[in-house]
């Protein structure tokens, strides 16, 4: 069956393949950790069959992943093709996670971390007070999440960011390098945020404030993320906050390694879709 036109409206199952190619790009290094998010999110809410070939066209895939996960006209495999791709973009998902976000980039990291602290604006008549660098973060909780978004704004004099991902025991950031269209900088939290390198950005991504997360609707996301999804003795993995054409935020579950799925919502938790794995 010939592929339909670009205008048709995605289905589901369009976007469920489509995540799934760029899971195996994102496994077979096509991708960076920004990169796949950025696209992965803008998958989920894909109006039209062209807004996900645009995601999906510049990858070097072989024609039997692309056969099995067409996007835009039924597989010869029918229902089972369609089974398939929806475990299998938990299964390629949970193999790829555990790296996303861990200093992943493309340049190597400093031999000594680079802190990079704003330059004061004599003008504001600003009188904050350095944040208590000192002071544990969990950032899978509102309180932690406000002190994340506090100590940004402090080191960086702003809130705006290409993407930000909060794992259990880590915080990582990108930021648009100036005068380099197409890349970021990253950083992660050690107390002050360090720079460990640079990767591309995302075709389309969009600084996100960070202050515009509702930190508490978050943290209660993601305690309700494993039961939304119908796991409830799943964890999560990671959270992922980006702006791919409006402001989100994923939340990963996973269990034993296994990806079991995520949520995405706005980021004041609005408007939240849950994505099974299987």
């Amino acid at each position: 069956m010939s592929p339909l036109r670009d205008s048709t409206r995605a289905r589901d199952l369009d976007r469920t393949n489509a995540r799934w190619l760029l899971d195996a790009a994102y496994a077979e290094g096509q991708l960076g950790a920004g990169e796949y998010h950025d696209r992965i999110a803008q998958a989920a809410s894909a109006a039209t069959l062209r807004d996900l070939r645009d995601l999906t066209s510049d990858l070097q895939l072989p024609a039997s992943v692309v056969d099995t996960h067409p996007v835009g006209r039924r597989s010869t495999r029918g229902r089972a093709a369609a089974v398939a791709a929806i475990v299998g973009v938990g299964l390629v998902a949970s193999a790829v996670a555990v790296a996303v976000g861990r200093g992943e980039s493309d340049s190597a990291t400093p031999d000594t971390p680079v802190v990079v602290v704003a330059d004061p604006d004599p003008g504001s008549g600003s009188d904050a007070s350095p944040p208590d660098l000192t002071k544990p973060v969990d950032a899978f909780t509102a309180a932690g999440i406000d002190i994340v978004v506090d100590r940004y704004r402090f080191q960086f004099g702003d809130t705006a960011a290409t993407s930000l991902a909060l794992y259990p025991d880590a915080v990582r950031v990108t930021r648009a390098v100036p005068g380099a269209p197409g890349r970021s900088d990253v950083y992660e939290l050690t107390g002050s945020f360090v720079h460990t390198g640079t990767e591309a950005s995302p075709p389309k991504a969009t600084p996100v404030e960070l202050d515009q997360i509702d930190s508490a609707a978050l943290a209660r996301l993601i305690a309700e993320a494993p039961a939304r999804i119908g796991e409830p003795a799943g964890r999560v993995e990671h959270v992922y906050v980006t702006d791919s054409g409006r402001p989100t935020v994923t939340v990963y579950v996973q269990d034993g390694g296994r990806g079991l799925g995520y949520v995405v919502a706005g980021l004041d938790g609005s408007g939240a879709q849950t994505i099974r794995a299987n």
